[in-house]
């Protein structure tokens, strides 16, 4: 069970937790930092973010693929680095958090509304953050093209770009964090010439244009349009260090919250083993907000 120091949050359909901080914010006022990792499961590499906590100490931290349940959440380790989390996961797969310590209000897991099977699955967690909204995405692969799998995730993005609007119809201050799976453009992959191909398809990066249209900025590209920024590594020998990549976590923000953008980049140390800590596939995503 989690520690006695969090409170009980309602979803529509199920009870979640927030895990209280235990130290107090020490946060300079005025600037943020927030992170985005697909950490590709948070039971195995909980020490890694431990460390990362640690070391970076990012007023947010947006987690995707936790691959576990609320009752496998390592609370403890958030809430004495002084972090407050919310979780949305139902084990093996998918799983998203938000850990925050500049505040964790009016948390939604999931999308709003009734929505059954497979849109109820774990990819969305949104909440209010250091005066931020800040919606964390963990969108479906789509594993091959022309499957069910992939017109759900096209289904998704569209479920995805109507509860943006409605959350922009509330506030300008959004952030829009994730693992999208999706490269934007040709330039967001190490072959610019792969094309029809999960990830990399017209109609995924249409479906994601109708995001960005929504007036949401992709922060990375707005402020290094000539860097590669890739954030997504396979395991092959050799492909980290020849920089062959992917750029599939982005950043969005609305135009308020680009005019606060200081940077917005991957920090690909974390992509390398740190002793006996195994990383991720993925590499984190900070942006920094002034």
């Amino acid at each position: 069970m989690p520690p006695q120091t969090m409170r009980l949050a309602q979803h529509i359909t199920t009870d979640r937790f927030v895990c209280k901080a235990r130290t107090a914010c020490t946060c300079q006022s005025g600037r943020m930092e927030i992170v985005s990792w697909n950490v590709n499961s948070l039971r195995s590499r909980a020490q890694l973010v431990e460390a990362f906590l640690a070391e970076v100490r990012p007023g947010v931290l947006a987690l995707q693929e936790t691959k576990t349940s609320d009752a496998e959440v390592p609370w403890n380790l958030f809430a004495d680095a002084g972090y407050e989390v919310a979780h949305l996961g139902a084990g093996s797969s998918a799983g998203v958090a938000v850990a925050s310590r500049v505040g964790l209000e009016r948390v939604q897991y999931g999308f709003g509304g009734e929505h059954g099977s497979p849109f109820d699955e774990p990819r969305l967690i949104a909440a209010d953050c250091g005066g931020l909204r800040i919606v964390n995405v963990y969108v479906p692969n789509g594993r091959t093209m022309g499957s069910a799998h992939w017109q759900f995730k096209l289904a998704w993005l569209e479920l995805l770009r109507v509860e943006l609007e409605l959350e922009l119809a509330e506030t300008d201050e959004l952030v829009v964090v994730g693992d999208f799976n999706v490269c934007p453009t040709p330039n967001d992959l190490y072959k610019p010439s792969k094309r029809n191909r999960n990830l990399v398809s017209d109609d995924e990066r249409a479906a994601l244009a109708r995001v960005f249209d929504l007036g949401l900025v992709d922060l990375a590209r707005a402020l290094h349009p000539d860097d590669p920024g890739y954030t997504w590594f396979s395991f092959t020998p050799g492909f980290l260090e020849a920089n062959k990549g992917y750029r599939l976590d982005l950043a969005l923000g609305s135009v308020p919250v680009r005019q606060r953008t200081v940077s917005c980049e991957p920090l690909l140390a974390w992509r390398r083993p740190r002793g006996q800590l195994t990383p991720s596939d993925h590499v984190p995503l900070r942006l920094s907000l002034g």
